[in-house]
């Protein structure tokens, strides 16, 4: 008797917050024996050079997204104008308030990483993406998208403590006090964006504290823009083009990280529910030789009545994130 050896394609989805991915996993009728010298044929490039590549691309928005979805809207009431806000997720910008002089990765784990810490602490913060960059000064920093309401003054507190440890606060004090020696001093070559106004008044503060207090951070609710999955994902994902960042250039919370999506099995209903979506909107669906992608979201999905779909997305998310999606009923 002669024993036979092949394949079955056995169809599968990956549901994520805006889009399912569709594609054949294969089962061998026996153990399939990969020939060694295949090994080394996946590599990973670490490279960064400033660019994103198309890996970290998808990545990032795939964080992104997931991200966006849990980060329910919020409303905070504000004590200086008396009035409730609304907001999605802040997104802060760190710099440094003098040049650089430690390396990116000296900086990075010195630093940022203290932040992280500090920020899971003191503001709750659970989900996070960080995005490095370099200014035209040539000094790094970054971008950061947080599911929490942070105060900006409480933020430029700790972030100035931080960076000092490597005495970036005393080097800008330092410099203001020998710029402005002999009273105000303009800066010319930034008044086209700065005016003598605006000069004046942070010269008043600066003076008021001693220059122990750098604006060195900036912070925004991200409700405020209309499309905030695009604005976020093109300032996140573009190319740095004031030049190279040793070592990584983004990263998240582990729970945010290779998320493989609600996998399941395609059968009967999802079927069913998969030929709808795809006979509704044929213009979202992209498909190669190897697998398809029907962009659409999961509030679309529940609008369509996907209850399948959207139940077992629902089912994901509680198991990885402890996070229960807020169904349409």
């Amino acid at each position: 008797m002669v024993e036979q050896t092949g394949y079955d394609l056995i169809p599968h989805i990956a549901i994520h917050p805006n889009q399912i991915n569709i594609y054949n996993t294969v089962e061998w009728y026996q153990k399939k024996r990969f020939h060694p010298k295949t090994a080394h044929l996946v590599k990973s490039n670490k490279s960064t050079n400033g660019k994103v590549s198309s890996i970290a691309n998808r990545k990032i928005t795939k964080a992104i997204d997931y991200l966006l979805l849990m980060a329910n809207d919020k409303k905070l009431p504000s004590k200086l104008h008396g009035k409730v806000f609304n907001f999605k997720i802040s997104f802060i910008t760190l710099t440094l308030p003098s040049p650089q002089c430690h390396s990116d990765n000296e900086i990075k784990d010195k630093c940022l990483n203290q932040f992280i810490i500090e920020a899971r602490k003191k503001w709750k913060v659970r989900n996070y993406l960080w995005r490095a960059e370099k200014q035209k000064n040539g000094s790094i920093h970054f971008h950061v998208l947080v599911d929490k309401f942070v105060p900006w003054s409480e933020l430029r507190d700790v972030w100035n403590r931080i960076v000092n440890k490597l005495g970036y606060v005393e080097r800008y004090r330092d410099s203001m006090r020998a710029f402005h020696s002999g009273g105000f001093h303009v800066r010319e070559n930034l008044l086209q964006n700065w005016d003598y106004k605006h000069q004046i008044k942070a010269y008043q503060a600066g003076k008021a504290n001693d220059w122990n207090s750098p604006n060195s951070t900036d912070v925004h609710s991200i409700k405020a823009v209309q499309d905030v999955s695009k604005y976020i994902k093109k300032y996140s994902t573009k190319n740095d083009e004031n030049g190279t960042i040793v070592g990584r250039i983004w990263s998240c919370n582990e729970e945010l990280s290779n998320i493989k999506g609600a996998v399941e099995l395609v059968s009967g209903d999802i079927s069913t529910e998969l030929k709808c979506v795809k006979d509704l909107y044929p213009n979202k669906l992209y498909s190669s030789d190897y697998f398809s992608v029907l962009h659409v979201s999961i509030n679309m999905l529940q609008e369509l009545k996907c209850f399948f779909l959207v139940q077992i997305f629902s089912a994901f998310l509680i198991t990885r994130f402890n996070y229960n999606l807020q169904l349409n009923t």
